[in-house]
């Protein structure tokens, strides 16, 4: 029987899973957490197999979460279930020491196979999570690569500043932000000056 514990701010979520769950052969629903604070603390007197995690939740997020059960409980296997389809999530619940990952949008049968494979110690991600996994990476080592001025000059296009006023503001020709401008294009992969920002934002460059 694999202990599974819930925890979810949105009851009737959090109650269909459950629901779920306890229907089918070989699951117990032990616990059921509308915050990562009640999990934590009714983990210290309940033992759980495999916690499913929500990220978006109260004082303390669900990645937040994942990282303190790892430390604090590392008997307990966790598994981010998130509608959050971005790849920075992914691999942060990855490297905070999540088993899993899915989406809420996930079938039945999706979410009791991830369940038994964490169950038995291995690690779940579909095929669409990891090429999510596989492109922030790529992206992660692209950032890496804008230089110190690129970086600044980035946060002035974000402002609205046109490039003769970026060079103004350096003490650069615009011929040079503009060369600098073309290769934070092609670094971050994206086409136009809104897309340049769409993706610098997400990616917390901004």
């Amino acid at each position: 029987m694999i202990r599974v514990s819930i925890t979810d701010d949105h009851e009737l979520f959090r109650s269909g899973i459950a629901m779920l769950l306890s229907n089918a052969p070989g699951f117990e629903v032990v616990l059921q957490n509308g915050s990562a604070e009640e999990l934590l603390e009714d983990l210290q007197q309940t033992e759980v197999d495999v916690a499913l995690i929500d990220i978006s939740m109260g004082k303390i997020n669900g990645l937040e979460a994942v990282a303190m059960c790892k430390k604090r409980f590392p008997e307990v296997r966790c598994i981010v279930l998130t509608m959050h389809k971005e790849g920075q999530y992914v691999l942060k619940a990855i490297r905070n020491g999540a088993y899993g990952y899915l989406l809420k949008d996930c079938d039945a049968s999706e979410l009791k196979a991830a369940v038994e494979q964490v169950y038995r110690g291995k690690k779940y991600v579909n095929q669409d999570i990891s090429e999510l996994m596989i492109e922030t990476v790529t992206v992660e080592e692209d950032i890496r690569q804008l230089s110190k001025r690129e970086t600044e000059i980035l946060k002035l296009v974000a402002q609205g500043k046109t490039a003769k006023e970026i060079a103004a503001d350096l003490i650069v020709s615009v011929r040079t932000v503009e060369t600098h401008r073309s290769n934070i294009l092609k670094k971050l992969d994206v086409q136009n000056t809104a897309e340049l920002i769409n993706k610098a934002s997400s990616l917390g460059l901004l």
